[in-house]
């Protein structure tokens, strides 16, 4: 099996370039000799904090609006609206604006992004302003948030516990449903839309309709953001973004952790913090001065929207499907 591996991951990367465009920027993540393996690549896209070497400013809200600008939110301070090309700094922003956020996670969700400004939560435009805030949704941002790709809500942690937006509804002025009253920090929902994975030490997984528990990861050094891959031999893992520096994969058959990246200033720049679908496929990892870009070959992470389908990755699934009844990979 680890040689049939090695050769489908020799021929994903053969047109990588191809398949998932991904840029060549430089980061300051490493990844491992399994993180390599697997066919994942990490890339700058954005130093957005110079310097900053620690908690608790840096880039937190994370969203892609409906044109595709990416909008990130130092919390307290500086809003920036980026083009989706790695090597952004302040200054090639498209637009700069003002955020009063805090340590809140923004989303995307139905193709909008959405936040919190003031304390409440809001839909932004595409140049990182408010276009209205969101009346009907009463509670308080905590921390976490993340879009679900199947319905168009938002699940966020808030200060009545984890709950489930439905922003379009109330006339466009949105609504909510409590799942629980857990309080948890970075999390993230299914490719299937029915689970809530959110950080509370370890990464707990709640039905989103009923708030009950489904699954509990840990071994993890000091996890935040996730984020589930789409796809290929790793489909249905998770990626975990620590705040120590470390870049997890996290294996719910096996109950495996594998080491993918590095820090090299552990909870300095390399802070990891949120995560967020990069709508190419990819998941941006907020770190402590800079967002980075993970992806994976042959796979998508998070949920993106529109990641290419070039003939080589069909081909790739065609291989990857005569080979299943061969067994679930192995860890190198």
């Amino acid at each position: 099996m680890h040689s049939i591996r090695q050769w489908l991951l020799g021929m994903a990367a053969c047109t990588a370039t191809v398949a998932l465009a991904v840029p060549s920027a430089n980061a300051t993540l490493t990844l491992t000799a399994a993180g390599i393996a697997d066919g994942f690549s990490i890339t700058t896209f954005a130093t957005v904090a110079p310097g900053n070497a620690g908690c608790c400013s840096g880039p937190f809200g994370m969203a892609v609006s409906n044109n595709g600008n990416v909008i990130v939110s130092l919390g307290a301070g500086p809003l920036y609206v980026f083009p989706n090309s790695d090597g952004q700094t302040p200054g090639t922003a498209l637009f700069t604006q003002f955020s009063n956020s805090g340590t809140a996670a923004y989303a995307t969700a139905g193709g909008q992004a959405y936040g919190w400004q003031n304390n409440r939560f809001v839909q932004f435009n595409n140049d990182g302003t408010v276009n209205h805030v969101l009346t009907g949704v009463t509670p308080g941002p905590f921390l976490g948030a993340w879009g679900n790709s199947v319905n168009g809500h938002v699940i966020a942690s808030s200060s009545s516990g984890l709950i489930d937006i439905n922003p379009l509804a109330n006339g466009g002025l949105g609504t909510f449903a409590n799942i629980n009253s857990v309080f948890p920090d970075g999390i993230s929902v299914s490719p299937d839309g029915l689970t809530v994975y959110a950080e509370q030490g370890c990464i707990n997984g709640y039905l989103i309709a009923t708030g009950a528990p489904t699954s509990t990861a840990c071994g993890f050094n000091s996890p935040d953001g996730t984020g589930v891959i789409i796809g290929g031999l790793l489909n249905g893992d998770l990626i975990v973004n620590n705040n120590n520096g470390d870049v997890d994969l996290y294996d719910f058959v096996t109950s495996t952790v594998t080491l993918l990246a590095t820090g090299s200033s552990p909870f300095g720049f390399d802070r990891g913090d949120y995560t967020t679908p990069d709508q190419k496929g990819c998941l941006f990892l907020a770190e402590g001065d800079r967002v980075d870009r993970l992806c994976l070959t042959g796979a998508s992470i998070g949920g993106g929207s529109d990641v290419p389908e070039p003939a080589s990755l069909t081909l790739l699934g065609v291989a990857l499907l005569g080979f299943r009844t061969l067994g679930r990979r192995t860890r190198g």
